[in-house]
């Protein structure tokens, strides 16, 4: 199983071809790795913004190199980058630390995670809570017009100041964009506002960029609520941005499900309003979710329309899929978005074996069936993306062995370039 050591929320945003499909390789009635309904859907990034929200297990951010790593880096070559993912602040107490104060009830209904100073204290902006960091080779290109999003949190009566900021983030560290006056986060009721902070184009910018809240010194007084961060190049009107909404070790769709559940309609709408406030065009995001290994111990029933099935076996997992994206669609279209535009793509675990463990086999049929039944939906068959062979055959497990539930780092790469180039396909 999946070791449960991961993170549900993004702490730090550090923002080829292997093998076709040969006639010989596609399943009775002609199934492939990729479907065209899902090239025609990345191929909207060349003409205008699509989102990528990204779901997973451990493998999703496994080392620091999993999926949320390698998956923008391919798919971004190939199709272009509009923004950088969307920065979750959030809370965090080191190991013998008390823990965080919570925010008040009526503001933390509203954010999908946030960092809080609560009144009379005061904090530093740290690593701990998430930093906004661009480096100088993203392809969002920070030589560009920047624009940063920054969404906060308002408190009645008397509030706390602070002072949006964007620093180089090397030597010498000089501030190279700040806002004009101190904000203050009081106001006549707990509520989420937003803010935007432009950087001018300048082509001589060579060097990583860091969005600040506020300056390092002095720290920032309570009471202070942030919420999410985002950079958008203002002259990219094309392009993808992926952001990453869950990822989490050991866990399964049934549990995915019961997290964007106990959260609630509110936060996640809250998160899909920051992703689709720099869309344009359609307004399309495509969620891409990935699980398989761990629900094959899975022993809670089924959470899905159905409910109550076996989540280990076939129909429990097309069931769990089902409310997932019940419940992902419920909050895109309370925030705003149009139903038809949210679409989803599965992408059951990679192979593990030749022969295949038969729940991976049943997870990707009972996906495929799905994707073909649900007009805006589409399957990832990894397994045909890059065979159990090639994966053996070129040391792409984690730890060089022939079968592991995690990736090496050249694996991880080796699967996202791989759809990258089948994507691109005519």
């Amino acid at each position: 199983m999946i070791s449960r050591a991961g993170l549900l929320l993004p702490q730090l945003l550090i923002a080829g071809s292997l093998l076709a499909d040969s006639p010989g390789s596609a399943l009775a009635g002609g199934e492939s790795a990729v479907d065209a309904k899902l090239r025609e859907w990345f191929r909207l990034s060349l003409t205008e913004r699509v989102a990528i929200v990204a779901i997973g297990d451990s493998n999703q951010r496994f080392g620091g190199h999993g999926y949320s790593r390698a998956m923008p880096q391919a798919l971004y070559k190939a199709f272009g980058c509009y923004g950088s993912s969307l920065l979750l602040y959030r809370q965090w107490a080191g190991k013998g630390e008390a823990p965080p104060a919570a925010a008040p009830d009526a503001l933390a209904a509203q954010a999908y995670s946030y960092w809080y100073i609560p009144p009379g204290e005061s904090a530093p902006v740290s690593w701990k809570s998430g930093l906004l960091i661009i480096p100088a080779d993203h392809p969002l290109d920070v030589r560009g017009p920047l624009r940063f999003h920054f969404t906060y949190g308002t408190f009645p009566g008397e509030g706390g100041e602070f002072k949006p900021m964007v620093r180089r983030d090397a030597a010498p560290w000089t501030t190279v964009a700040s806002a004009r006056e101190p904000v203050n986060s009081g106001s006549d009721a707990y509520q989420l506002k937003r803010l935007s902070l432009d950087l001018p184009a300048d082509q001589e910018r060579d060097y990583p960029i860091q969005f600040m809240p506020s300056a390092l010194k002095p720290p920032i007084h309570g009471p202070f609520l942030a919420a999410s961060a985002m950079c958008e190049n203002l002259d990219h009107q094309s392009g993808l941005a992926y952001h990453t909404l869950y990822a989490s070790g050991g866990q399964s769709l049934v549990d995915m499900l019961n997290t964007f559940r106990n959260h609630g309609g509110e936060r996640l709408a809250e998160f899909f309003s920051r992703v689709r406030e720099p869309l344009n065009g359609s307004k399309v995001c495509l969620v891409m979710i990935h699980s398989g290994l761990n629900d094959r111990n899975e022993r809670l029933p089924s959470a899905g329309p159905q409910a109550g099935l076996d989540s280990s076996s076939g129909e429990g997992y097309a069931d769990n899929l089902q409310g997932i994206m019940e419940t992902l669609r419920a909050a895109w279209v309370r925030a705003g978005g149009e139903e038809a535009a949210l679409r989803f793509v599965f992408m059951p675990s990679h192979a593990m074996g030749e022969p295949d463990d038969s729940r991976l086999l049943a997870y990707r049929k009972a996906a495929r069936t799905l994707a073909a039944t649900t007009p805006n939906a589409s399957m990832i068959d990894l397994a045909r993306l890059v065979p159990y062979g090639k994966m053996v055959e070129d040391a792409l497990y984690d730890g060089g062995k022939k079968a592991n539930p995690h990736l090496d780092r050249k694996g991880y790469e080796a699967i996202a370039n791989e759809l990258s180039a089948r994507l691109t396909e005519r």
